[in-house]
């Protein structure tokens, strides 16, 4: 026993083993389990819905209290405490808090005194006027079928329906009675716990808001103390980037929206089109969602309009086709400090994947978590080409069979590695040769004559190593 000694190595792997193998039986017990799983989960988010909804208000709001803050209290705040900095800051923090949430629920009072009316009157103009609607079907399918035997064929088709109506009615509803009463009374009571985590989010945000510096100093503190100051630094640059893609996105696309909102609402007034506050809103809400927004709102917006005066619907059409277009390639690229960066796949990628999982909020937060995710993913794979001295320039891989293992320089063209042959004087002059053909066949071209004497040798061209690493960023 006095001569054992540990092997380091041996002992590494033992560990990693170990750890795979828990890891394993984690995940599969994960898989068993996972509807136990999954209503602990919703237990405990529901738990801490009041605080989520605290830290979601505050960092939707910090934007504007920066801007109240630095911009005007901090300056009112001096003048005021002259003598005391530390009360001038506490003093401008307060009323910039107060001023904001003032402003934030003032919008969303004002826009549910806006829609809720004009929501009551369109149902109600759409009701009242839903037999005449009928009636203008009803012309419209006589003239289109005139000559056919369409009364009968209607009559019993309407009788039809109304049985079934009455059966379903009966057979269905009446019974289903308690069960609907329940249903409501547990609606209500959702509503209810909705509206007070919503109240005590927003007092949760007033305390985070206000001491937004010391939580910010805590998380670093912890960071730091967890992980190595280079693995810490670098997870703090990942934090910041998250914070500004998603912040220079979520301002960037509400601004947006109001602008499209503006828009729509002259237009429609100014062509007496009806509905256009309702209309404006389902358009400028709906735009938030990239690509797939605009016609979520247009596709309702056109039925209502449709429902009134159907030239005006077709008009509203080409309106929206036409803002879009405008919306897509002046004004979003305008308004956002920073591109995306993603193509179409992506982005259509984004809200199809984020919205099958989380719905109408996975389809506005998709586009900005891929983005964070495809520029982390970006960083790091350009991390591992500058540890292989490789270029990061996409463009560099355009067309590349291989790359030489020894001399690093690229291969472009259809052969591989295996079937390409040895560069020699055969090789060298079948290029020769090649480039001598291209160029007599080029319009314009002098064709050689034979007493001519032979061209001096053309200058060799820059190896595409060197091509490619020029392309470096």
């Amino acid at each position: 026993m006095k001569n054992f000694k540990w092997d380091k190595k041996y002992l590494y792997w033992g560990v990693t083993a170990f750890c795979v193998v828990v890891a394993s039986i984690a995940f599969f017990w994960l898989l068993n389990t996972w509807s136990g799983v999954r209503r602990g989960v919703g237990v405990v988010l529901s738990a801490l819905a009041p605080v989520i909804y605290g830290l979601c208000i505050a960092y939707l709001l910090n934007k504007v209290l920066n801007i109240f803050e630095t911009h005007i209290f901090s300056k009112l705040c001096g003048r005021m405490f002259k003598k005391d900095p530390v009360k001038a800051r506490k003093a401008a923090r307060i009323f910039s808090i107060i001023v904001t949430l003032t402003v934030a629920l003032g919008l969303i009072a004002g826009l549910f005194a806006i829609v809720l009316p004009e929501l009551a009157d369109s149902v109600m103009t759409i009701v009242s006027n839903s037999r005449t609607y009928l009636n203008v079907a009803i012309q419209w399918l006589e003239k289109v079928f005139d000559g056919y035997a369409l009364e009968p064929v209607a009559v019993e088709w309407f009788n039809t329906i109304s049985s079934k109506v009455v059966n379903w009615l009966e057979t269905e509803v009446l019974p289903e009675i308690t069960t609907l009463i329940g249903n409501i009374t547990g609606g209500v009571i959702s509503v209810i716990t909705t509206l007070f985590n919503l109240f005590v989010g927003i007092v949760i945000s007033v305390y985070v808001m206000y001491n937004k510096e010391t939580f910010a100093a805590q998380a670093k503190k912890i960071v730091y103390s967890v992980f190595r100051v280079k693995t810490a630094n670098a997870i703090m640059g990942e934090l910041e980037f998250i914070n500004d893609a998603f912040g220079d996105y979520i301002v960037g696309t509400v601004i947006d929206s109001l602008i499209v909102g503006l828009i729509n609402y002259i237009f429609m007034t100014i062509m007496g089109m009806p509905y256009a506050v309702l209309v404006t809103i389902m358009v400028a809400v709906t735009n938030l969602i990239p690509m797939f927004g605009p016609f979520i709102g247009a596709v309702p917006s056109t039925l209502l309009i449709l429902l009134e005066n159907p030239t005006q619907a077709l008009i509203f059409v080409i309106f929206t086709v036409i803002l879009q277009q405008i919306d897509g390639q002046i004004l979003k690229p305008r308004i956002h400090s920073s591109r995306t960066g993603l193509s179409g796949f992506w982005i259509m990628f984004a809200i199809l994947f984020f919205g099958g999982l989380f719905g109408i909020l996975g389809m506005v937060i998709g586009v900005p978590v891929t983005t964070v995710l495809y520029n982390m993913f970006r960083r790091l794979n350009n991390r591992r080409l500058r540890r292989r001295t490789l270029p990061e320039d996409t463009s560099f891989y355009r067309g590349l069979s291989y790359i030489d293992p020894v001399t690093m320089e690229p291969r472009y063209g259809s052969q591989s590695a295996e079937g390409q042959e040895p560069e020699g004087e055969s090789g060298g002059k079948m290029e020769e040769t090649a480039k001598a053909e291209s160029a007599a066949e080029a319009p314009g071209a002098p064709k050689p004559e034979a007493d001519s004497a032979p061209a001096a040798p053309a200058p060799e061209e820059p190896a595409p190593a060197e091509e490619g690493t020029n392309r470096k960023k």
